[in-house]
């Protein structure tokens, strides 16, 4: 059968984490049995019962990181990669998004960059974003970006200049549209916006904001932090640049 693993969330049978995870194991010549498990609500509930039953490792995404984080760790606000008999708790979305970047030759460092929305995965690449000049926020819900900002070295957004723009936000309202198109973009700034197989990536290319060329999708980002996870499973580093190929080609 295989080291049973899976992906955890609501609404997520596009999900391609299958098929990467697959791809790795296939690779380091491991067995696994990693599935797609959509479940409506008690995320905590399944969880508990699946370590239980033997399960080695579940990445966990929309919309119960936070929630999980509160269960299993005492200092992350999102996590998406449960491990270990003792359930061990960490986020790869951050160290994947860097990973991506870095692989795509894309360099922050001294760099103005604007991050927009707050959720799990915006909170972890956040964090990763060290070596920027200046880090702007914002957010539909405006208290979350007041607290954020009251925490860290952050700034709200207004007007500056930037070089890379993250998209963290599933869909985007009016509101949303009206915030980007009014973004004061360098020359040659950039647009990553971290979902794939998604709306978003197709209203972003149609705004036409920035080259085609500059504007990025989740995948490269899914596939790394698929590659931490596996890694803390199985204590092997998987191949990225082999897997990002494939899935490109298909």
């Amino acid at each position: 059968m295989g080291h049973k693993a899976g992906v955890l969330g609501r609404d997520i049978s596009y999900s391609l984490s299958p098929q990467i995870q697959k791809l790795f194991a296939r690779a380091a010549d491991i067995e696994i049995d990693y599935k797609i498990y959509d479940i409506e609500d008690d995320p905590i509930t399944f969880i508990y019962d699946f370590f239980k039953k033997g399960g080695i490792g579940l990445n966990i995404t929309k919309p119960y990181k936070e929630i999980v984080a509160q269960e299993f760790s005492k200092n992350l606000d999102s996590v998406n990669c449960l491990y270990g008999n003792e359930i061990n708790a960490t986020s790869t979305d951050g160290s994947g998004f860097i990973a991506d970047l870095n692989s795509k030759g894309i360099s922050i460092e001294d760099k103005n960059v604007l991050l927009f929305g707050l959720g799990g995965a915006g909170k972890s690449i956040l964090k990763e974003l060290k070596l920027a000049k200046k880090i702007y926020i914002a957010n539909r819900t405006k208290n979350k970006v007041e607290l954020a900002i009251q925490n860290d070295n952050l700034k709200k957004y207004s007007g500056e200049p930037v070089h890379l723009f993250i998209s963290c936000v599933e869909k985007f309202d009016l509101e949303a549209l009206n915030f980007i198109e009014n973004i004061n973009f360098e020359t040659n700034g950039r647009i990553y916006d971290i979902n794939y197989k998604s709306e978003t990536n197709i209203v972003l290319s149609e705004m036409s904001i920035v080259d085609e060329s500059r504007l990025h999708d989740g995948l490269g980002m899914l596939v790394e932090q698929a590659a931490d996870s596996f890694e803390h499973w199985f204590e092997h580093r998987p191949n990225t640049e082999e897997a990002k190929k494939i899935l490109l080609d298909e």
